[in-house]
């Protein structure tokens, strides 16, 4: 009994309470006219209820999301396809699919059909506002009798997943990039990674057996390069993301953290398909690479820890400053740094050891900033002096703002390796 009141709209409801009011008056009073509309009064909820609860065991739904998994900031359009196969008529139907507030608004549909069989296809616009793995649905579907008496929620167990990823920029097409996403032959091999086939080579040195002479490498370089005694390494790169929350400003897709994690994902994706271990540090941890795995399963590997990855409310640098262990000499390093202090930079600047070639790009985090600056109105910034000291410590640097892309930020490391 208490099911049936609670599916009843407050229109059903007063009508139950008069048609109760009416029937019992008649009663005590003996008019059966009245008697007669009380029962009236009581019916028409019931058969209401009936409409609705026939046109309820009939319905279906299948749902999808296209395309599944996107690039942040790119729009993705939800499907619902909804069936009725019954004797009578579902009246109006409004649906209500849940969805994540990253990727919008939940919409809402009217369906008006007379027939009790049709099949109905609704589409509604959403866009992936923030990284990460999120699910559309359940669908909810409210079917209402055509006197409004009667409300009755389904909700359907079926849901959609949704993988919003950072986005990664090609950073070896043609010339000519930049907004365009591409920054020149920006290839990691030209800005200091040692290939597969350099990593047993090292310059001619007077004295060296010319028969040791590497050829490729030498035709590649330009200088005579010879085959190294050493046994073969597999090359490795250490790449370092600074996730502090304080590091950061922006808002949304337009986050300074977001373009941090856009620049990691696209040097990682790269370096991977030119076969190298990414070992990818943040504020907090040490993401857990693909064990044993390479190419397209590492970097797919890779691509989903950073789309999970959040900003850290830690102050300190971190897991950053343990990240380079031991002495690998051909190991490159790339940092993707926030708002940086003095002494911050001092402690990344130690972090290139040896021959280890250090790139850094440092992101003048105030540019972010609502009201940011882009022009330099009280001397060098944070980004400018922390970006001084790295270079004091044969860091190759860049400084990027808001309005620098990735691409644009890769190909200028790519100018100050050739100057250097």
């Amino acid at each position: 009994m208490r099911r049936i009141w609670t599916v009843l709209t407050g229109r059903g409801r007063w009508l139950v309470a008069g048609g109760l009011v009416v029937l019992l008056t008649s009663m005590v009073t003996g008019q059966r006219d009245f008697m007669r509309v009380g029962l009236l009064l009581l019916a028409l909820p019931v058969v209401a209820l009936v409409l609705v609860l026939r046109a309820r065991l009939k319905m279906s739904a299948e749902r999808s999301v296209e395309p599944a998994q996107v690039a942040l900031g790119t729009p993705l359009r939800g499907r619902i396809t909804l069936g009725h196969d019954s004797l009578l008529p579902a009246a109006l139907l409004e649906l209500e699919d849940r969805v994540p507030v990253e990727l919008g608004q939940p919409p809402r549909f009217l369906v008006d059909e007379a027939t009790s069989h049709w099949e109905r296809t609704v589409e509604y616009p959403l866009v992936g506002r923030a990284r990460g793995h999120y699910r559309t649905g359940p669908l909810m579907v409210r079917t209402t009798d055509p006197f409004g008496l009667v409300r009755l929620d389904r909700t359907f167990t079926a849901t959609s997943e949704v993988v919003v990823t950072p986005q990664v920029h090609d950073l070896g097409g043609a010339a000519g990039g930049g907004a365009g996403g591409s920054a020149g032959e920006a290839s990691p091999r030209r800005i200091g990674v040692s290939g597969a086939d350099d990593v047993l080579v090292r310059e001619y040195r007077q004295g060296d057996d010319v028969r040791r002479i590497h050829w490729r490498s030498t035709a590649r370089s330009g200088e005579l390069m010879v085959r190294r005694e050493e046994q073969a390494v597999d090359p490795s790169t250490t790449v370092l993301l600074d996730t502090r929350d304080g590091a950061h400003a922006g808002r949304g897709v337009h986050h300074s953290l977001e373009w941090a994690v856009s620049a990691v994902a696209s040097v990682g994706l790269r370096l991977v398909e030119e076969g190298y271990a990414v070992d990818v540090t943040t504020t907090d941890a040490r993401l857990q690479p693909a064990a044993g795995a390479a190419g397209p399963v590492a970097a797919d590997v890779l691509l989903q820890q950073l789309t999970d990855l959040r900003a850290s409310r830690d102050r300190g640098l971190g897991h950053l400053l343990g990240s380079v262990e031991g002495e690998r000499g051909e190991q490159l390093v790339v940092a993707v740094l926030g708002r940086l202090t003095p002494e911050e930079a001092y402690a990344v600047a130690a972090l290139r050891r040896q021959r280890a070639t250090g790139l850094a790009m440092l992101l003048d985090v105030d540019t972010w900033a609502e009201g940011g600056r882009f022009q330099p109105d009280d001397g060098p910034g944070p980004a400018a002096r922390a970006a001084e000291i790295l270079a004091e410590h044969q860091w190759r640097v860049v400084v990027v703002d808001a309005s620098t892309t990735v691409p644009q930020a890769w190909s200028a490391l790519e100018r100050t390796s050739v100057a250097a």
